[in-house]
């Protein structure tokens, strides 16, 4: 029999039998009987002073001195540790006797287990979960009730233990989930919660913190798997109701306020699409890594998710790198309207399996604006980076410019000399009448005008341009332009001296045209 000793330790622990099953412990650690809290320098199975159960210092200490700690439940749930507790109760790590597992043993408070309410949420729960198969549903292997503790009658529920963290653990860690990773998340609750809906079980609790990543060994590693928690206000949905009557409460709200929908909120009947607005939500907060309606009062939180349009995530994290699609398939599980929203977990489950075909990942924000500017380069950046290129053809087109502006000065003075020695005959017209023998070579001086402030690029044009004056001049219709007579009073063509004076006007008309182009690029420059 091990010795019972009090506020000692020994300096080293005895080797353990083969057959022992003490957790692993430091070796400083004791030993402590929780009924009669009797300290003992070795762990044995039962006190040697009261036959009560031993359990380790350290758990105690990191549950509290949690009076259930190594109790026994139902004769064969021997609990070991605390791992979490809530209003309603708590969970432990529990050893199964008779098989070789560990299992999470969930305890409803022992003044609760007295509440009717409490105790048929319990049952619920346990009623709940027992009907579901997932693999993303936590796996329920006992449900009972033990009435041999001193605190009086106990309900328990024993489920798969998971190792790993809940998703609000990582939200809190992380920060804002990558989209590609927040979408698988979403699709295996999804699954969880299609076997649920059709087997007439609405969540009702859905959030982070019920949502666990579970590490799965494989043979290439550990594998990430989602499962769904905590059915413990779980509407029990019959055939051909909506509502469970036996649940519903007038006036009654059940759930998380920050993940309720508008329905939930308002005490409305619900069903299965009340979950999927809060996977919308849920989805939100991963990929912001902010709440969509972020308010820290319950009831101003309540009313936006009654009244308020949510927020683009894209707007709230632009640079996280959620798609157009993902944002639309959230926003689109956020109706305020049920008949607005994806109508069932599997139809969820396919809209999100596009966007996650669509779904950019978490560096491409930074890549959309490269996509930008080179769908904008194509128009600005020849003129701009290679300038110097685009040099020659215009000056090439300046040298066909300037032939053809020569050729129509030649050919405009040819066809003033021939008027003039047409007209020669009687020189006293040409001084009498300045205007009608201005008026021939008028109209060649209004078509090179004309051609200038026209986008005639190259040379090309010009010729065909000028070719119409030739014909206008060779049949003399002078009453065809007599309108601005007084613009080509200055380039008299009858008289041998204006000839010089008469080329001067075209070019300013071509230099203008010329300098069009470069000005074009200049733009852009």
């Amino acid at each position: 029999m091990a010795q019972a000793v009090r506020g000692s330790r020994p300096d080293a622990l005895p080797e353990r039998d083969a057959d022992s099953t003490a957790p692993e412990l430091v070796a400083e650690d004791e030993w402590i009987c929780v009924e009669c809290s009797t300290r003992l320098v070795d762990f044995v199975k039962l006190c040697p002073e009261c036959g009560g159960v031993i359990v380790s210092k350290n758990e105690l200490e990191e549950s509290n001195w949690d009076p259930l700690i190594g109790r026994k439940l139902g004769g064969r749930f021997t609990i070991v540790a605390r791992l979490g507790a809530g209003s309603m109760g708590a969970v432990y790590r529990a050893r199964q006797d008779g098989m070789a597992r560990e299992v999470a043993l969930k305890v409803l408070k022992p003044e609760r287990a007295y509440d009717a309410s409490s105790k048929a949420r319990f049952e619920r729960e346990a009623r709940a979960t027992s009907a579901l198969t997932s693999p993303h549903t936590v796996t329920v292997y006992d449900f009972g009730e033990d009435e041999s503790t001193p605190q009086g009658p106990l309900l328990y529920l024993a489920m798969e233990r998971l190792d790993g963290e809940s998703l609000g653990q990582r939200i809190k860690r992380v920060g804002r989930v990558p989209p590609a990773e927040a979408i698988k998340i979403a699709q295996q609750a999804l699954r969880s919660l299609s076997e649920a809906h059709d087997k007439g079980v609405v969540h009702r609790d859905l959030k982070p913190d019920n949502i666990f990543l579970h590490n799965v060994p494989t043979p290439h590693g550990l594998e990430e798997v989602v499962k769904v928690l905590d059915f413990g206000i779980a509407k029990i949905v019959q055939p051909d109701l909506k509502v469970d009557s036996l649940e519903t409460q007038a006036g009654t709200v059940f759930g998380t306020p920050r993940y309720m929908s508008p329905e939930q909120a308002q005490s409305k009947p619900l069903d299965a699409r009340s979950d999927l607005y809060t996977v919308g939500l849920i989805l939100f907060q991963m990929v912001t890594g902010r709440h969509c309606f972020p308010d820290e009062d319950a009831v101003v939180v309540m009313a936006r998710h009654i009244q308020s349009l949510p927020p683009r995530p894209r707007e709230i994290a632009p640079d996280a790198g959620i798609s157009r699609k993902l944002e639309a398939v959230i926003l689109h599980a956020l109706a305020k309207d049920p008949r607005r929203r994806p109508q069932s977990a599997l139809e969820f489950h396919e809209e999100l399996a596009a966007a996650l075909l669509d779904s950019p990942e978490p560096h491409e924000s930074a890549v959309v604006p490269v996509v930008q500017t080179t769908s904008i380069g194509p128009v600005a950046d020849p003129s701009l980076e290679i300038a110097p290129a685009p040099q020659p053809p215009p000056r090439r087109d300046l040298r066909s410019l300037a032939f053809g502006v020569a050729f129509v000065v030649v050919l405009v003075g040819a066809v003033g000399v021939g008027i003039g020695l047409a007209q020669r005959r009687a020189p006293a017209v040409v001084y009498d009448e300045p205007k009608t023998a201005s008026a021939t070579p008028e109209p060649t001086l209004e078509v090179m005008t004309a051609p200038s402030p026209a986008p005639a690029p190259s040379a090309s044009v010009e010729p065909e341009v000028t070719a119409k004056p030739a014909a206008t001049t060779t049949a003399p219709k002078p009453k065809a332009a007599p309108k601005p007579s007084a613009k080509a009073e200055p380039t008299p063509t009858v008289v041998e001296p204006p000839k010089v004076e008469s080329p001067p006007p075209p070019p300013p008309a071509t230099t203008a045209t010329a300098k069009k182009k470069p000005g074009s690029y200049g733009k852009f420059e």
